[in-house]
């Protein structure tokens, strides 16, 4: 029984770390999902993101994806796969978010070094048919600490999460109507 019970243990323990995937391999799954694409930051971002490079916000060449506008059989096809990726993401790695099925919203966090880590931050709208996803490198601990202690707000197809950086300086994700 002991013998079996442990083998038991060391199979499911095998079986969760084959499904363990890294923020960037995370990323790279999601950039390639049905009815997104590698782009350019433009309005269209549920994010305020200025060239932030104070705080480890630098966006760069190929660390946005994003999808827009889509129906109702995109929508359900592409937020199935971002879910089934994002479920392979260890549960330690997530520091904020929430999700409502109208709209979701998640921060990871992976440390890479001393005061360094890896972000993905999910950003999905049901209502709006738009999906953005961001890998950022090399974000600060202080930048992290703050989006994880950031209040979020989910009320129907609207969520907000409001992070307060050093100074006067926020990163906000808004999904709401008009994005």
């Amino acid at each position: 029984m002991k013998k079996t019970l442990l083998t038991l243990i060391a199979l499911v323990s095998m079986a969760f770390g084959a499904s363990a995937m890294s923020l960037k391999d995370a990323y790279k799954a999601l950039s390639n999902i049905p009815n997104v694409t590698v782009a350019n930051p433009d309005y269209n971002l549920p994010m305020d993101i200025s060239a932030m490079p104070d705080y480890g916000f630098t966006l760069t060449e190929g660390n946005l994806a994003a999808g827009y506008n889509m129906k109702a059989a995109q929508i359900k096809e592409t937020g199935d796969a971002a879910f089934t990726i994002l479920n392979q993401v260890p549960m330690l790695r997530i520091i904020n978010g929430g999700c409502n099925n109208l709209v979701a919203g998640f921060v990871y966090a992976e440390p890479t070094g001393e005061n360094s880590n890896d972000v993905l931050i999910a950003a999905m709208s049901g209502y709006r048919g738009s999906v953005v996803f961001m890998y950022v490198q090399n974000v600060p601990d202080a930048t992290c600490e703050a989006l994880q202690m950031a209040p979020v707000e989910i009320e129907g197809s609207y969520f907000s999460l409001k992070a307060k950086l050093n100074g006067n300086d926020e990163f906000n994700i808004i999904l709401n109507k008009a994005r």
